[in-house]
């Protein structure tokens, strides 16, 4: 089973790219399904049927679609005393001299954040169904994406400080009653929802991450801005473990077919420019693939247009190239040993030294880049170590770390010193 993700900046024709590729894989026996996570859905505008639910539907031969509804999905999922009823009622009694009304607690209760929580989830839920080979995301405005991308590890954190393994491995054999973390119904409540929310991070947080199953492809049109974003984007995925194998352009101008003496002069420019701008793209992502869909005056909507970008995106009709294939994963973080050292390496394409913030957290190294920040648990080797230097050269951020004498044995460090 295969996941692709498809993301890029507002306006770039992303939602095109992903129903074209999933009428493709359809087309080629592969049991697909679509998923749109952009609150402003526009899935069911581009495939050009009727209208698409929050649950999956079938909307052409072996392809399935479902645009996420957050809130929808929150109320039916989280129930009963263990969930959404019981967080609600908790924050209905937390104020009860205000009389907290009923319907106020239950919007108090979606925070900000929760339906890009539920998106990823549902994307977690439908892979664990088994019924697909390829689960295609129309992934929100790249900002957005990002967020939802970074959730799992977050999260992960946060709940972990909420309500440690610890906690959860006691409760789960009976060893820690329910005053182990408070005497209310509510509260017991939510520490079950605490519990089964961490655990479904934790599995969707290894298969985002896992390059032979989840691939993330990045729409741009031809324009210094979008190619900017898409720089970004790949600096911010690599920083947390995702794999990118794949740039599509959109809208590009063939102006080899026209009439070059008739064009108009704001053309000819626009024509001049895109043609830098792939340039450009080029130089940008060395290694990978870089699709180009033509602009076709007319939006493709529908299947029959959309699969003609599907023959320009994967070289001509059903037997051309697999929508599914893509470039050897890089290596976005590896150790190697060196003399006596430890290098960490981590991928950081498209980003300058001065840009770069490392900070050591007692077991963590923590990683800040244009706004971005993530905790990498460091290896059981190298928490016995110390941070001595770090370089950024060719997209790849190298942190060299030496044993600590005062965290290693006397007689293990002289061991390592001779054998270095």
């Amino acid at each position: 089973m295969r996941i692709l993700l498809f993301t890029g900046k507002g306006g770039v024709g992303k939602t095109t790219a992903a129903a074209a590729t999933a009428l493709r894989l359809a087309g080629r026996g592969h049991k697909t399904l679509i998923i749109s996570a952009d609150p402003a859905h526009s899935l069911a505008d581009a495939l050009g049927g009727g209208p698409i639910g929050d649950r999956p539907s079938e909307v052409a031969p072996g392809l399935m679609a479902c645009q996420i509804d957050g809130l929808d999905r929150m109320q039916q999922h989280w129930t009963g005393e263990a969930g959404w009823a019981a967080i609600t009622e908790r924050l209905s009694v937390a104020a009860p001299a205000s009389g907290l009304d009923p319907i106020v607690a239950e919007e108090l209760a979606m925070l900000p954040g929760l339906d890009e929580l539920m998106a990823i989830l549902t994307l977690e839920e439908e892979v664990a169904t088994g019924l697909y080979d390829a689960v295609v995301v129309d992934c929100a405005p790249t900002g957005q994406t990002l967020r939802l991308l970074a959730l799992p590890d977050v999260l992960d954190r946060y709940l972990e400080r909420l309500y440690p393994v610890h906690q959860r491995m006691l409760r789960s054999i009976g060893l820690l009653g329910p005053g182990g973390l408070s005497p209310t119904r509510g509260g017991e409540a939510l520490a079950l929802v605490v519990s089964r929310l961490h655990e479904r991070l934790v599995v969707l947080r290894k298969l985002l991450t896992d390059p032979e199953v989840t691939r993330i492809r990045l729409v741009v049109t031809a324009e210094s801005l979008a190619l900017a974003e898409a720089r970004r984007a790949a600096t911010a995925l690599a920083l947390f473990g995702y794999t990118v194998d794949g740039v599509i352009v959109n809208r590009v101008v063939d102006d080899g077919a026209l009439d070059v003496a008739g064009m108009p002069a704001w053309l000819q420019a626009w024509a001049g420019a895109q043609r830098r701008v792939l340039a450009d793209v080029e130089c940008s992502f060395p290694g990978l693939p870089i699709r180009v869909i033509q602009h076709r005056g007319e939006e493709p909507v529908g299947a029959t247009l959309l699969d003609g970008v599907a023959d320009e995106l994967y070289e001509g009709p059903s037997e051309g190239i697999d929508p599914l294939a893509g470039p050897e994963p890089p290596d976005l973080l590896r150790v190697v040993a060196e003399g006596g050292d430890y290098l960490l390496r981590l991928a950081m394409p498209h980003v300058r030294s001065a840009e770069v913030r490392l900070n050591r957290v007692g077991d963590e190294l923590a990683v800040s880049v244009e706004g971005h920040r993530r905790l990498l648990a460091l290896p059981g080797l190298l928490t016995r170590c110390r941070i001595i230097d770090a370089v950024l050269a060719d997209g790849v951020l190298t942190v060299r770390f030496e044993p600590d004498p005062e965290r290693w044995p006397e007689e293990l460090l002289r061991a390592h010193r001779e054998q270095a």
